[in-house]
């Protein structure tokens, strides 16, 4: 097979890369700024008039706490990615495939750690208790306590937009017929934890961003490494 073009393509791909990454974290600090509480509040009023509640859905369902845990999301990716390595012929032998797999375990374990340490750093609440009178004295006007361990206080970035755009930037520079899909499942996601409030949207914003980021990076090393062992990959 044809190895990847990486020095063609990547000068390419790592502008619009980065272009869309810095992007999303510019219209995360807006988000932040101007439109996460007037959302919170407007999305909230539509939620009580329903009637939804989040917090019982998730304490007596134990079908919804497993189709919405990031464990399951990661589980996955991680079968997406398999799929599209193996659908589109990109691996010739079952020592590169196990090779592929270990590497994103790797990948997806980093960008777990790394993204918890950022929650842990930004210290941010949850919607659902952010504008609460007692932890509104404890935060900033925009719910941040850096660096705190309180249950409720890792909201920024969101996990699951994380591991999502991390899998959407893999299926689309591969060009899988499966990202048309993962866009669809990408989109109802964010569009729900903000709708829902389970997150902010900056959350979301900053989460893509992360994942992008994260995706990018493990993507053009890959091909380096394809590259300098001379593997079969397209």
């Amino acid at each position: 097979m044809n190895k990847p073009t990486l020095l063609m393509a990547s000068r390419r791909q790592l502008t619009v890369w980065l272009t869309v990454v810095i992007s999303l974290i510019g219209l995360s600090l807006v988000a932040i700024v101007y439109l996460d509480k007037s959302l919170y509040l407007f999305f909230n009023r539509h939620l009580d008039y329903y009637k939804f509640n989040a917090a019982e859905l998730k304490d007596s369902n134990w079908l919804y706490n497993l189709i919405t845990a990031e464990s399951s999301l990661v589980v996955f990716v991680g079968f997406v990615l398999l799929a599209v390595v193996v659908s589109r012929r990109l691996v010739v032998s079952k020592k590169l495939l196990i090779m592929f797999s270990c590497y994103q375990v790797v990948w997806l374990l980093g960008i777990n750690y790394f993204k918890l340490l950022l929650k842990y750093f930004f210290g941010r609440c949850v919607p659902s208790i952010c504008f609460l009178p007692d932890v509104a004295l404890l935060t900033n006007q925009y719910g941040f306590v850096w660096l705190s361990k309180l249950s409720g206080f890792a909201s920024f970035p969101s996990g699951h937009c994380t591991f999502m755009s991390f899998c959407l930037f893999w299926v689309a520079v591969l060009n899988s017929k499966l990202k048309f899909f993962i866009v669809t499942v990408f989109i109802l996601l964010f569009c729900g934890l903000v709708i829902f409030n389970y997150h902010f949207l900056s959350d979301c914003l900053a989460g893509t961003a992360l994942g992008l980021f994260w995706g990018g990076l493990s993507y053009w090393l890959w091909c380096f490494i394809m590259q300098h062992y001379e593997l079969g990959y397209k």
